[in-house]
């Protein structure tokens, strides 16, 4: 916090340091063929001075302090929260007390909605006009103190290149549909080229934001090309005939001024991106991901596996052998290709587990052998996906 230099002067606080989704249905790209799901705030605080005589001591009002920092927890215990389920007092209080009963201590918070459109009311005015009228999070410094006096580690969420409310406001630099106007998933969602500069500035400021507001991490979603919908008919402004591996590698790299400024920023990807060096068509490799992320946390919902995949004939199954292989298999990867010690890449990882119903009924065995998978990968932790945040209870410590 800066010190006040001078009478009558301006006290700012301006703290700027600032992929949940399941595996999509690539079509044409055959092994990915099940298709997915779902500052401090600027605030100016005036130093008063009481008009008194010069000799009189000055009367300054006191400062409000920053948000309360919760630590990292030495492994990450996390659920999904909708921005919805936080703005909802009593939806999140009972999902709060449930996660301080059962030992968890990490949430996952949406800072958008499905549409793009910001869930809060941002105090940097850049930001402003892609945030709702009346957004479900009325306060989220007030939500982020909350769960911070519970010593909850509180992670935004933030989707990037799926986004129609910022690809409609900035249509130039939005996936174009061949004969005019934007192109659309088959959801109806729009696009963003992630090729082009704006992008990136856009996920740096929301990520100031985001950890202004008082949120510990940033955890990008979407970080990646488009893959369901007509995809013979888009057209990219920027990157039409580019490497989309390298344009996401620039994207990458672009982010990392966030880690320079002190944050901790992970990314979600796809889970086959454990398995291969292919960029399946999205340009989402985990060799790229990897030295510019905190934490890897690749979505390795083993229902999102096709059908004998590595042999299993419902994959959704056998929960602990494909969150363990997955993971040992990045862990491979980066060895052989880039000479990292598994010791070293298995602490950023941080999988996405299945709590949902999608192949089989996940069961509260089915979730513990998950997260036993990716204790015994060598996982800094994981985090549990329902995207109508309701869990099955489980024992989710040792």
């Amino acid at each position: 916090m800066e010190r006040l230099r001078s009478r009558r002067e301006v006290v700012r606080i301006a703290l700027s340091i600032g992929l949940v989704v399941s595996l999509l249905g690539l079509g044409g790209y055959g092994i990915l063929s099940k298709t997915s799901r779902v500052v401090e705030s600027v605030k100016e605080q005036v130093a008063a001075e009481a008009e008194t005589p010069v000799a009189t001591p000055i009367s300054i009002e006191p400062v409000n302090p920053g948000p309360v920092r919760v630590a990292l927890p030495e492994e990450v215990r996390g659920i999904y929260w909708t921005a919805v389920t936080a703005g909802d007092a009593s939806k999140r209080r009972a999902l709060t007390t449930y996660m301080t009963d059962r030992g968890l201590n990490a949430v996952v918070i949406d800072v958008k909605m499905d549409n793009g459109a910001l869930a809060f009311i941002p105090q940097d005015e850049t930001l402003v006009p892609y945030a709702m009228d009346a957004p479900p999070i009325r306060d989220v410094r007030a939500v982020m103190d909350e769960l911070g006096e519970k010593n909850i580690y509180r992670i935004a969420r933030i989707a990037i290149m799926r986004d129609s409310v910022f690809a409609s406001a900035h249509a130039k630099i939005a996936v174009q549909r061949t004969g005019g106007g934007l192109w659309r998933d088959k959801t109806g969602a729009a696009w963003l080229d992630p090729a082009a500069p704006e992008v990136a500035e856009y996920a740096i400021a929301l990520g100031r934001e985001a950890l202004a507001t008082g949120f510990d991490e940033l955890q990008y979603d979407y970080v990646r090309f488009p893959s369901d919908g007509v995809l013979s008919t888009i057209r990219y402004p920027l990157s039409q005939n580019a490497d989309k591996a390298v344009v996401m590698r620039a994207f990458f790299d672009a982010l990392n001024v966030l880690r320079d400024e002190g944050a901790i920023v992970s990314y979600d990807v796809f889970g086959m991106t454990f398995w291969s060096s292919s960029h399946f068509g999205i340009g989402q490799r985990l060799e790229d991901v990897y030295p510019n992320a905190n934490f890897v946390s690749p979505m390795v919902y083993p229902s999102h596996y096709p059908d004998g995949f590595r042999g299993f004939g419902n994959p959704a199954l056998y929960p602990y052998e494909i969150v363990k292989q997955s993971l040992d298999k990045g862990a491979e990867m980066l060895e052989a290709d880039h000479f990292i010690s598994p010791t070293s890449s298995r602490q950023k990882f941080r999988p996405w587990l299945q709590d949902f119903d999608i192949g089989a009924v996940y069961t509260a065995a089915r979730i513990e052998a998950q997260i036993k998978a990716a204790r015994d990968a060598g996982a800094s932790g994981w985090m549990l996906w329902n995207a109508r945040n309701v869990y099955e209870p489980a024992k989710y410590v040792e």
